[in-house]
């Protein structure tokens, strides 16, 4: 049990810090701007597969506790 609570927390470390790069990436002005529309949405739509990810790593991580 203890071995997969840390596998669970070492992933949610991973995606959390995941998340923060894509949401500094489209809280930039200049990259919204200048990138592509479907570039912009690909990476919106990473982020929300990351945050969902997230939660159900708390989810999990929850059930252990």
């Amino acid at each position: 049990i203890a071995a997969e609570k840390a596998r669970i927390q070492n992933e949610m470390a991973e995606v959390k810090a995941n998340v923060e790069r894509l949401e500094a990436r489209l809280n930039d002005q200049a990259f919204i701007n200048k990138a592509p529309a479907a570039v912009v949405q690909k990476e919106r739509d990473r982020l929300s597969i990351s945050q969902d990810r997230l939660q159900r790593l708390k989810q999990q991580l929850e059930r252990f506790r």
